[in-house]
């Protein structure tokens, strides 16, 4: 068919390249190359052929010379096929180790990363460095393709760029390192704002008390949705902080990085345990009254204490873990109860040893301010 087109060598090199068979290429005559003793589409032919299968052994029959390709072009572009290809058998083998239940079938998948990984870097090193950066841009971009807070995003960035030192040019590692540290902060973030509510609802609750100048702590009803919403917001929390350590511990403990994300940990885990023990103290004093062993006035006047200083002195002095979550009570707000609590400033012993335990202190001494 192609000895009657009018642009015979390119329509045997079309053929060849379709039915990815080399041995078609040989039907591109010289023509117009064959006074440089050259062959360009015969060479582009097998460059082709080798890009489109990842086969490198084709790129044996380029036959190079003047304005032609040559054999290393040619592989190079076989590897960037092969790279793909060992790419997409990596991404198939990790949702395999996901979803596997069975340890000999996991380990034997495991096995079988390692060899594809070795594979694949021995492969990427030869890459051209165009199609380097191409990879590695478009594999960063999917991990981070559901980032859109800002200042998330700069936090990733800045940590990213002092844990990928311990990947030393591998690029694999480099990526795991990222997704990794992508989760970390996406999880401290979480933690972050989680935390900054519960703070805010207690704000909340102060200033709603003190303006009201209520005598009693709360309503029945109220009392029992504030406790709901703090008890989903502890599990929440709890569940977080785990996945957060776990995270962690995963990192060389040597690390800047490291270092770091062991603060925001920290921080994190002691706003949990903080307002977990505060709610403890009124629960136990709750405990005290139904068990007829605290008078109702009695009760009020250590859930004020509580809530006026353990309360109070913890959420004044909570700095969010990101400076982008902010509280939602104002100062000004806020600064009536600060005020207010200033009045009660004078407390008895009695008083500070029932605030430190409640279910053992000297409840008879206990008097109003």
């Amino acid at each position: 068919m192609c000895r009657y087109a009018p642009d015979s060598d390119h329509c045997a090199q079309f053929i060849a390249i379709q039915t990815s068979n080399p041995s078609k290429c040989k039907d591109i005559k010289w023509t117009k190359f064959k006074k440089y003793w050259s062959n360009p589409p015969r060479d582009k032919c097998y460059l082709l052929i080798a890009k489109n299968t990842g086969n490198e052994s084709v790129c044996n029959n380029i036959k190079w010379w003047y304005m032609s390709y040559t054999k290393k072009e040619c592989i190079q572009w076989a590897k960037v096929t092969k790279v793909k290809k060992i790419d997409k058998k990596l991404e198939e083998l990790n949702k395999k180790i996901e979803n596997s239940v069975d340890s000999s079938e996991t380990l034997k998948f495991l096995r079988e990363k390692k060899k594809l990984e070795e594979d694949f870097k021995n492969n990427f090193k030869e890459l051209p460095q165009s199609e380097k950066n191409n990879y590695y841009i478009k594999k960063k971009n999917e991990i981070l393709k559901d980032v859109r807070n800002k200042t998330l995003k700069q936090a990733i960035a800045h940590s990213y760029s002092i844990a990928r030192r311990e990947a030393k040019w591998d690029i694999l590692k480099e990526l795991k390192i990222l997704k990794k540290v992508k989760n970390s902060e996406k999880l401290s973030k979480e933690l972050d704002e989680n935390a900054n509510k519960l703070v805010d609802n207690v704000k909340s609750t102060l200033v709603d008390m003190v303006n009201n100048k209520k005598e009693a702590i709360l309503d029945d009803a109220k009392q029992k949705l504030i406790n709901k919403v703090y008890e989903k917001s502890w599990k929440y929390m709890k569940y977080k902080l785990d996945k957060l350590k776990k995270l962690k511990e995963s990192y060389d403990k040597s690390s800047k990085y490291y270092n770091e994300l062991n603060e925001k940990y920290e921080k994190l885990k002691n706003a949990y345990e903080k307002m977990k023990d505060i709610q403890n103290k009124l629960n136990k004093i709750d405990k005290l009254k139904k068990e007829w062993k605290l008078d109702s006035w009695k009760a009020k006047v250590l859930k004020w204490s509580i809530l006026l200083w353990e309360w109070l002195e913890y959420v004044t002095s909570y700095v969010p873990v990101f400076w982008d979550t902010i509280s939602t009570v104002t100062k000004e707000t806020f600064k009536t109860v600060n005020e207010f609590a200033k009045k009660r400033a004078i407390r008895t012993t009695s008083i500070n040893k029932c605030i430190e335990d409640p279910l053992n202190c000297d409840v008879e001494w206990i008097s109003w301010y």
